[in-house]
């Protein structure tokens, strides 16, 4: 059997309102970097994971969380920096959750623009997509026994 991935969806909310607070957070969290205001920076980012947390299903969001907590826990915890191995452990558990929010924000951003690349280059323009070649196994046991 062949099968060919014809759009990968991982879209819990894609209304415009919600894809427009994302790329409008960034925007200016950027323009807040760029001139240097932290509160025009922090009200941005915010607007951007919003958008972005309630644009990605649920389990994207869970599975990337899950991830950038582990990363925080070697980083912050288990492996620390030379110049953070005498911060108090409470520090280095904040430290580790808000890792682990950013993680999942950037990735889940990431996410969401690889799939809407993938879904114009592979739907829109036509041209292919990932295939996926499938063959019965032949002991005729559907899964594993229970």
């Amino acid at each position: 059997m062949s099968y060919r991935i014809r759009r990968i969806d991982p879209f819990w909310i894609a209304h415009p309102v919600v894809i427009a607070a994302a790329v409008i957070g960034m925007l200016l969290a950027l323009a807040g970097y760029a001139k240097n205001n932290i509160a025009l920076s922090v009200i941005g980012g915010v607007a951007m994971a919003v958008g972005v947390i309630a644009a990605t299903k649920p389990a994207v969001s869970g599975v990337l969380g899950t991830l950038g907590f582990f990363g925080g826990l070697v980083t912050f915890v288990i492996l620390p920096n030379p110049q953070l191995a005498d911060s108090p452990l409470f520090w280095k558990l904040v430290s580790t959750l808000f890792f682990s929010l950013l993680y999942m924000v950037l990735m889940d951003a990431l996410v969401l623009l690889v799939s809407a690349l993938y879904n114009f280059f592979g739907t829109t323009v036509n041209l292919g997509g990932i295939h996926l070649d499938i063959e019965e196994s032949d002991d005729g046991a559907e899964g594993p026994a229970a």
